[in-house]
């Protein structure tokens, strides 16, 4: 994991050097497109465009840009990373999960006034809305809501509740909805918000890591930890329970 960091670190420099050419190009593209788009809303937080490289370099190895990409985006804030997605899939579709109430974790101070927060995500959304589904609520109820509409995504970013219970489930149940050969980003894997160790997202990250293991593939490793899934297993009985007997 930690050559996987550095070798992606280094990369991910070269790229901002320009001294990976086609990769470079590649972000100055899109990072014009996305700049144009942004500029049309009303962001208080630039938080996410620190992944602009990272992910530019990511995506641009699995999709086309064309592709019609089923996004799937677990805390949505004001919607920045949401206007990337759509900026960066021409032809994707975002379900955007949030509550839009704010965080409990931990304070923020460029927001300390949350009562317009969904209103400048619609706004900021709003050239795209054709291609932005809301789902509001927590994730804990929302996500099984999409298993039982037996939904399927292509991408999903699990950047909701910091709380290491909360980043665990919601991690197993975003791996459940995820298409085989699909990709999924952990947000703030290397974070160290609370105390204790285990109270990060971090801890919960590496259980998920060890409970499927074999069935990804880590592609890179960051402030954030993004997959692809390889194996869609389908774990269901092979026989009868014992006590019971093959009605056939």
């Amino acid at each position: 994991m930690l050559w996987r960091y550095l070798n992606d670190n280094r990369r991910f420099s070269l790229v901002k050097l320009g001294l990976l050419p086609d990769a470079a190009s590649h972000v100055a593209e899109i990072r014009a497109e996305y700049a144009a788009n942004v500029a049309r809303g009303q962001f208080k937080e630039k938080w996410f465009d620190v992944n602009i490289v990272p992910w530019c370099v990511t995506f641009s190895k699995i999709f086309d840009r064309a592709d019609p990409v089923r996004i799937l985006e677990i805390g949505a804030w004001e919607g920045r990373a949401t206007v990337f997605l759509l900026t960066y899939f021409t032809h994707g579709h975002v379900t955007a999960v949030d509550t839009w109430a704010g965080m409990d974790e931990y304070p923020y101070t460029a927001t300390p006034d949350l009562r317009d927060l969904e209103a400048r995500f619609d706004g900021n959304v709003a050239p795209f809305s054709a291609r932005v589904a809301k789902r509001k609520g927590s994730s804990l109820q929302v996500l099984p809501q999409l298993l039982d509409e037996e939904q399927k995504f292509d991408f999903i970013y699990v950047d909701g509740s910091h709380f290491v219970d909360d980043v665990l489930v919601d991690g197993i149940t975003a791996w459940r909805l995820l298409k085989q050969g699909g990709v999924i980003i952990f947000d703030d894997f290397l974070s160290n918000h609370y105390p204790r160790w285990r109270a990060n997202p971090a801890w919960a990250i590496n259980l998920f890591l060890k409970y499927r293991a074999g069935e990804y593939d880590i592609l890179r490793v960051y402030y954030q930890i993004i997959l692809r899934k390889k194996v869609a297993y389908d774990d269901r009985p092979t026989r009868p329970p014992w006590g019971q007997t093959d009605p056939g």
